[in-house]
């Protein structure tokens, strides 16, 4: 059970197997990350996030059948990271080289691209401590979209951040192809 310590909310510490344990009895299903050992409640997301997070994933799906894409994307999966940690990103992406088998739980291998959707749940832990694991662990680009902005920030190792307005487009070496007006993200007001 979490616990406040001066404001600071202090997440029980599980290990991997044990999360794992967990949510296969919940058929994987707990709205619940394990993020650097620490059990992390995430409730939905809701309102606009849920929106645009919706219209990414319909946008790379479209692309993929423009362009014969082989890759993998999925929305909210879990993934086996290292560091006893197993985020589920709200969009994740595996190149068709890399695409690995889709079965019941954790996915086991690192994606290629993730995008997360900033919401005041999730916003600190998206900007923050999952940035850091998922550029450490080897995904070579990570979106965080930012609905109150209306902005999207492309984080690559190795790279300054690129940060997107809705003036500019969106596109990525990974994804043969694929440009995307960034307003078009954005269908509703914040």
């Amino acid at each position: 059970m979490a616990t406040v310590v001066h404001s600071r909310v202090v997440h029980p510490r599980i290990e991997a197997w044990e999360f794992d344990a967990l949510q296969a009895n919940a058929g994987w299903s707990m709205d619940m990350e394990l993020i650097a050992g620490e059990a992390v409640i995430v409730p939905p997301i809701g309102g606009s996030a849920s929106s645009v997070q919706g219209e990414l994933h319909m946008m790379l799906r479209d692309w993929q059948k423009d362009v014969d894409d082989k890759g993998l994307v999925l929305q909210e999966v879990f993934i086996a990271f290292p560091e006893s940690s197993r985020p589920a990103p709200d969009i994740s992406y595996w190149t068709a080289e890399r695409r690995p088998p889709v079965k019941r739980g954790a996915m086991q291998s690192i994606p290629d691209l993730i995008a997360e959707v900033l919401s005041p749940s999730t916003r600190s832990n998206d900007l923050g401590v999952k940035r850091e694991l998922y550029i450490r662990s080897g995904v070579r680009e990570l979106w965080l979209v930012d609905p109150e902005a209306h902005a999207v920030t492309r984080v690559r190792p190795e790279h300054p951040d690129e940060v997107l307005d809705e003036e500019m487009t969106l596109r990525s070496e990974l994804l043969r192809g694929f440009e995307i007006d960034v307003a078009r993200i954005f269908p509703f007001d914040a």
